[in-house]
């Protein structure tokens, strides 16, 4: 009998408890659907910036926003992100660079779960802006990669990088000062393959408010097997006073210089011109130092292996 007294006494306690629970609960909807001040950080974002405007500057990156809803939306509101969105194309001009923004309790209004709400107040009322002229420029683009190859293996052309221009937007004051854009400093080591990739430009006047199109680039690095070749070639003689004869020892001069394997048999002594120009000749001396003029444009490190020359002037 007593056990089931003490059963019959739990039985009400838990009915007890779940009537409590639904009539707090009931009690709490009720109220959430009640009206009641609030204050609320909404965070600013900024759209529509007319385009030969930058942004340099702003007041205030949120606003306190002030006002009436129902319990139960400013929950949902605070569960949710949210900000308010300020058009810098309906901008008012204060004075020079200076623009500005004033909240309206009838026009702006909240989004989300409190779109419905009624706003009392904004602090501040007012955003203030540093708008500046934007310009555009256009500016070549230079590489900084540090290459080295592997013994035998060279490159022709180099690093060739494009666009090899970019447009560059800013203030004008900014602007006036660059003269180039540079990539991102990258290192090469032991290269024996070719490359092409993208590399981004350097951000360095990120924090000047400039804006870089594009912001990456493509660079190609052509690259071979290289060998060492040698060639003879005539010399020939420029600017050689006309009251004299000159004659030169030896007449043909040595060349060396580097070539990939597929083009090492199309070089003939005919691509070069070597000259011994008598204009710049040492009234003391009687040696001349030879000109390397021409030379195909795939071969490269071009150099004598004779410095210089002798030379006599008959007359």
């Amino acid at each position: 009998m007593p056990e089931r007294k003490k059963r019959f006494k739990n039985i009400n306690l838990r009915v007890f408890l779940v009537i409590l629970v639904l009539t707090a609960g009931v009690s709490v909807l009720v109220k959430l659907n009640k009206n009641f001040n609030f204050t609320v950080k909404v965070p600013l974002t900024f759209v529509n910036l007319p385009q030969d405007k930058i942004l340099k500057a702003y007041s205030k990156q949120e606003v306190k926003v002030s006002g009436r809803s129902t319990g139960y939306d400013y929950i949902k509101y605070n569960l949710t992100s949210q900000d308010f969105a300020i058009d810098l194309s309906k901008l008012k001009n204060k004075s020079g660079r200076r623009y500005y923004y004033v909240f309206s309790r009838e026009d702006d209004a909240l989004k989300g779960s409190l779109s419905e709400s009624t706003v009392t107040s904004f602090e501040p009322d007012t955003i203030f802006f540093d708008l500046d002229q934007n310009f555009e420029k256009k500016l070549s683009v230079k590489s900084k990669f540090d290459v080295s190859f592997a013994a035998g293996y060279g490159s022709l052309e180099g690093i060739k990088i494009s666009p090899d221009s970019v447009l560059v937007r800013g203030p004008k004051s900014n602007l006036d000062s660059m003269s180039q854009v540079f990539t991102k400093a990258e290192r090469l080591k032991d290269v024996k393959k070719s490359y092409n990739d993208s590399i981004e430009l350097n951000a360095s006047f990120s924090n000047q408010h400039i804006e870089v199109i594009p912001a990456r680039v493509s660079y190609k690095l052509n690259v071979d097997r290289f060998t060492e070749g040698d060639i003879t070639v005539p010399l020939q003689l420029i600017n050689v006073p006309s009251n004299v004869t000159a004659k030169i020892f030896p007449k043909r001069v040595s060349l060396i210089f580097n070539v990939n394997f597929k083009n090492y048999e199309r070089i003939k002594p005919s691509d070069f011109k070597v000259v011994c120009d008598f204009e710049h000749i040492d009234s003391t001396s009687t040696s001349i130092t030879p000109e390397i003029l021409e030379y195909p444009e795939f071969i490269r490190d071009v150099r004598l292996r004779e410095k210089t020359v002798q030379y006599l002037l008959v007359k």
